[in-house]
């Protein structure tokens, strides 16, 4: 766990107490930071795809065995494996615990439709698609390579998800976004919003773009991956505490409808504590962390 001079030290998350709380999911690898996350926020893990070996051109997913690994929250866990998405011998992302957590909140806010910005591997849309209250995915994504893999590497073509995921061939920054995700939702707004294009988690760049894309399709509620990262360095500038009141006003100052259900700024500071120097830009990136990739959903390979 890291430390830093006036910063509070956060204990890792006990993936070994005891507590009466659901069962982890299908396919997490992380049964016992899935209780500990669930105890804590109020959200926990989510199931991933059965992935399988896949190839499209310069693009393969692949599987890597076990080892040591940090999430997005402190403390040091054993990851059974991961898969990993190519683009020939660049890594561009992973399902490792990192990218698991920093999707966490925002598979639990998903609901009605939802709309993804960036494929990636799949697991966002995946586990949304799966609950119940969701009645249908859009995900834009502009690399036709990367659909064709994932398609193939996650299964979404078939099985129960079949009718209720469509990809969508797009940059989600483009001025014709709102007509493209509206010709898949029957002219229906969006309830929930993810966007996920960027190459580092928390990247400057990430909030502007969130809020083009939330002008755009007008969702009730929407975030972006590494939001928290986000949040923190605002508060580290304006000197708040990352509270509930100090998230209210950095939605307002974005222009983004952020959800703050009971237990997420928790989680907010929790991560700040760990992730954000105090007053510096946050530098994390996916090269620090096992996503290790550029992002396919927004920029297109050199």
């Amino acid at each position: 766990m890291r430390s830093r001079s006036g910063a509070a030290r956060r204990r890792p998350l006990d993936t070994d107490r005891e507590a009466v709380i659901p069962e982890a999911p299908r396919q997490t690898p992380h049964p016992g930071r899935h209780r500990a996350l669930l105890e804590r926020y109020g959200f926990g893990l989510f199931p991933l795809p059965a992935y399988r070996a896949a190839t499209v051109g310069d693009w393969r997913v692949v599987r890597y065995g076990p080892g040591p690994v940090e999430g997005y929250l402190p403390g040091l866990v054993m990851e059974p494996g991961r898969h990993v998405l190519h683009h020939g011998r660049t890594p561009w992302m992973s399902t490792s615990l990192m990218e698991q957590e920093s999707h966490a909140f925002h598979i639990g806010q998903a609901r009605g439709v939802v709309v993804v910005a960036g494929l990636g591997l799949a697991m966002y849309p995946y586990a949304a698609a799966l609950k119940p209250e969701v009645e249908q995915v859009v995900v834009v994504e502009r690399s036709p390579e990367v659909i064709a893999v994932v398609r193939e590497a996650a299964g979404l073509g078939s099985g129960p998800l079949r009718d209720k995921l469509s990809v969508v061939e797009a940059d989600a920054l483009d001025s014709g976004l709102a007509a493209r995700v509206e010709a898949e939702t029957g002219g229906r707004a969006p309830d929930y919003l993810y966007a996920d294009i960027w190459e580092d988690c928390g990247a400057p760049e990430a909030p502007l773009e969130a809020a083009r894309m939330v002008e755009a399709l007008r969702p009730e509620a929407a975030g972006w991956w590494g939001q928290e990262l986000s949040f923190g360095a605002w508060c580290r500038e304006a000197e708040r505490e990352p509270d509930a009141a100090a998230l209210e006003a950095y939605a307002g100052r974005v222009g983004a409808p952020l959800p703050a259900p009971e237990g997420y700024p928790a989680f907010c500071r929790d991560v700040i504590a760990a992730r954000v120097p105090r007053r510096r830009r946050p530098r994390w990136s996916r090269l620090r962390w096992p996503r290790l990739r550029r992002r396919a959903g927004r920029r297109s390979p050199r």
